[in-house]
């Protein structure tokens, strides 16, 4: 497993402490076809930050995202992107939602846009992702599924967007200048990666990179579903652009039908920066679902894209910040006793795996640095 090159964390700067968001809604043509709501600061002029907005039944998801304090005081761009789709016509219905993070700054110079194209990636693999979790196979069949196919074909698909890209808009000499000595071409465009997946019954997560995973259950209590990753220390990050991309995915596997998750965050690290708890994900995740079960999800909605300013302001991480919230809109099942023991057994409802075994870097000094 090898870390990406160093991706700081931004410094506490000042500013002004408004947000800059953009939300582009793409209306469905006619026909049953998804839903598709898509983040792009490059797509639209910036403004205040807005609600992306979408439901299927049982389940309603709400997007956000904050250009942060540090960016702005710098001339920098959004890099971050998140994008959701949902498919309500008939069945399978399905939900797929993706945040990313550009790295930002040399060698990343182009890292806004591959944010964008790893979104364009999740959400163009999501369709088939969703009809494979919904064809009855057991657990262990899926988890492979998503390892051997899912993966593979996000990497492959940005891949190719990045090369597309660079066909249309070559280096600038000023980027021909930054460009790393025999460096791959999609080091520019780096990027993290989080998607959840969710088609009845199960709740797919994949993730490479930081940014966090938080799912909470109906009495308020949180857990982090996706595996760890331990070369992240809060300064580098695995990436989409790493050479052994593959090894570095995680990946988790919720069986809705037993288990009591009531809510899910996907957040980029500007989220979690800003938390003053440590861990923040429990009073954070317990909040939540107290707060929708007292005033509502429409409430709660109308309040993500000020808490996401908030995060990313000079007096929160100071860094882009890029909630996803999606929540059950009924009660969670007390259990189906038609699921296999063999996935009932397997990880409290939950299986999670690594790429690999995961064994922590025997040096503390974390790789490109």
């Amino acid at each position: 497993m090898t870390a990406s090159l160093a991706v700081p964390r931004p410094s506490q700067l000042g500013g002004d402490r408004s947000a800059i968001a953009s939300q582009l809604i793409i209306q469905p043509p006619a026909g049953d076809r998804p839903y598709l709501t898509r983040t792009r600061l490059s797509e639209t002029r910036p403004i205040p930050g807005q609600l992306g907005d979408g439901e299927i039944p049982g389940w309603r998801v709400f997007t956000t995202l904050a250009r942060g304090a540090a960016h702005r005081l710098d001339g920098r761009p959004l890099q971050d992107a998140a994008g959701f789709a949902t498919y309500a016509a008939d069945e399978p219905r399905w939900l797929a939602i993706v945040v990313a993070d550009g790295h930002g700054g040399y060698p990343h110079f182009r890292s806004e846009r591959g944010s964008e194209l790893a979104v364009e990636a999740g959400l163009r693999l999501a369709p088939e992702t969703a009809a494979g979790l919904a064809a009855g196979r057991p657990g262990r069949d899926i988890s492979l599924a998503a390892r051997t196919e899912l993966v593979p074909g996000l990497i492959g698909y940005w891949r190719r967007a990045v090369e597309q890209d660079l066909s249309e808009h070559p280096w600038t000499g000023r980027e021909q200048r930054m460009l790393l000595p025999d460096g791959d071409i999609t080091v520019p465009y780096g990027s993290t990666l989080l998607l959840a997946v969710l088609a009845a019954p199960w709740l797919l997560l994949c993730q490479i990179g930081d940014g966090e995973v938080v799912m909470v259950d109906a009495d308020g209590n949180a857990s982090l579903p996706v595996p760890a990753d331990p070369w992240l220390d809060g300064y580098s990050t695995t990436s989409l652009c790493q050479p052994d991309a593959a090894d570095s995915f995680r990946l988790a596997l919720v069986d809705l039908a037993t288990s009591q998750a009531a809510a899910v965050l996907l957040a980029t690290d500007g989220f979690g920066n800003a938390q003053a708890a440590d861990p923040w994900y429990q009073p954070v995740g317990g909040d939540l679902v107290r707060l929708a079960r007292e005033r509502g999800n429409d409430w709660l909605g109308e309040q993500l894209p000020l808490w996401a300013a908030r995060c990313a302001s000079a007096e929160g991480s100071g860094d882009d910040t890029t909630v996803a919230l999606l929540l059950r809109t009924g009660s969670p099942p007390a259990g189906d006793a038609t699921r296999s023991e063999e996935d009932l057994a397997a990880g409290r409802n939950t299986l999670t795996w690594p790429a690999i075994p995961v064994v922590p870097p025997a040096d503390p000094a974390p790789p490109g640095r």
